[in-house]
């Protein structure tokens, strides 16, 4: 599509907003440029220069840059926000870095054309998009795992341990989370679960780790109907 054909099936699509007929000028002076311009630019005469690029894309959308054949530019805020992911990821492992990059390729004209650039919902959106591309039944503390190259650990919730806190027995007390995530995940149990949280519980049992107060507790008994 040629220059002047996106700009003046912006203009009619402007119109159409507004809900009126409207003039040149008054286009012109909404994407904030002259109308001697805009007329050379809606007849074919002239391309918009780079500074008026800008203008023309905050008011009708960043496609005029690849209209022009151009590459787009990147938000001053967004690019620096980009640049600290693109850092954090240099530290990912080899085989994830490719997701990471794969990712960014999708996402980032998703954040310019929609003038994204809240930390929160661009991590939301990376996540996401990792997750599918690694695999889309990740849960967060799994997709986790995968991008750090670290193993995920699983703790009972609402359980209290009793054991003497040196540096080795804190040690093992992360590996036997280590340990219960597997067997979980093996097993294909969500770790909030009913199942998933008595196979995590068992784990630190068989590992050595008493409960604080296992008085009257058994474990063995059926549920209560």
């Amino acid at each position: 599509m040629e220059v002047a054909e996106w700009l003046n099936a912006k203009f009619l699509e402007w119109e159409q907003v507004e809900k009126k007929r409207k003039t040149l000028g008054q286009f012109a002076e909404y994407l904030g440029v002259s109308r001697i311009s805009l007329s050379d630019w809606l007849s074919g005469k002239y391309l918009p220069k780079v500074q008026n690029l800008g203008r023309i894309a905050e008011k009708l959308g960043y496609e005029i840059y690849d209209v022009m054949g151009m590459p787009r530019p990147m938000p001053v805020e967004l690019d620096d926000k980009v640049n600290e992911l693109i850092q954090a990821a240099m530290q990912f492992p080899p085989e994830i870095q490719a997701h990471v990059i794969a990712a960014f390729r999708e996402l980032i004209p998703l954040l310019m054309e929609n003038r994204i650039t809240d930390e929160d919902q661009i991590m939301w959106m990376l996540a996401d998009m990792l997750r599918k591309r690694i695999d889309p039944e990740l849960n967060p503390e799994k997709l986790a795992s995968k991008i750090t190259g670290l193993p995920r650990i699983v703790y009972p919730i609402g359980i209290g341990f009793t054991f003497e806190r040196t540096p080795e027995s804190i040690r093992q007390f992360k590996l036997t989370g280590i340990e219960a995530a597997k067997k979980i995940d093996e097993l294909g149990l969500d770790e909030d679960s009913e199942e998933g949280q008595a196979v995590i519980l068992q784990v630190f049992l068989d590992a050595g780790f008493p409960l604080l107060d296992t008085t009257g507790m058994n474990f063995n008994a059926p549920d209560e109907q």
